[in-house]
């Protein structure tokens, strides 16, 4: 676990203090499951929020342009030295300015997106797709989609990604760390945003998250 390694490699860098490379390198490997363990207890908070019922969606109105354009920019530092290629097919958007739980969107996209980069080995590809279909009655109807070329899941296993502390026992997705959760609160995120969350995927052949979201017609700042 993050914190047996944390204790660990900060007791090898005390019994090692003179060996500065040494020192180093186990205090490289505290910080990197020091940042794991953030996570995993970021997760465990907002998984609590949801079940509790105090996740708060603070609906304020925004530009959808702006939130995909940081929604890339985070993906596009993320794959750095990873050879992978990062296209997106943004609009058109009729109605880019919406009502709704922003910084919440932004974590359902970016929870898919960064799992995209995770589990595409380097060299892949990684697709974002996101338009409006469709304005009715004040709403604006969106469709996004996260598509990659990695490893994949079984179809078994599709059966139970949104459930809570679940991972897939597959040698391919055994070393790749995650807490089991990410999925698990995008979708009940997405579920309190009314919306809808698909996925398909098949190993070796990579996945496809569909988010589709109506959102209320916002005004220019």
């Amino acid at each position: 676990t993050p914190m047996n390694a944390i204790i660990g490699f900060t007791t090898l860098a005390v019994s090692n203090i003179d060996d500065k490379e040494r020192v180093k390198d186990y205090l490289a490997k505290t910080l990197a499951s020091s940042k794991h363990l953030l996570s995993l207890i970021n997760d465990v908070l907002d998984m609590t929020k949801i079940e509790s019922g105090n996740m708060q969606m603070l609906d304020t109105s925004f530009d959808l342009r702006v939130l995909l354009d940081s929604c890339c920019s985070i993906v596009e530092g993320q794959i750095v030295d990873r050879h992978m290629t990062f296209t997106k097919q943004i609009g058109p958007f009729w109605h880019p300015y919406l009502i709704g739980s922003e910084l919440h969107i932004r974590q359902v996209l970016i929870n898919i997106l960064s799992n995209a980069v995770k589990y595409t080995p380097d060299g892949g590809e990684i697709n974002f797709r996101a338009k409006e279909t469709l304005f009715e009655e004040g709403f604006v109807h969106l469709r996004m989609e996260i598509k990659d070329n990695g490893i994949g899941m079984s179809e078994e296993f599709l059966q139970h990604i949104f459930e809570p502390f679940t991972q897939e026992q597959r040698s391919s997705r055994t070393h790749y760390k995650g807490t089991g959760l990410g999925m698990a609160i995008t979708k009940k995120l997405v579920d309190q945003m009314h919306g809808s969350l698909d996925v398909e995927s098949e190993p070796g052949k990579g996945s496809t998250f569909i988010v589709r979201l109506s959102l209320p017609l916002g005004t220019p700042p």
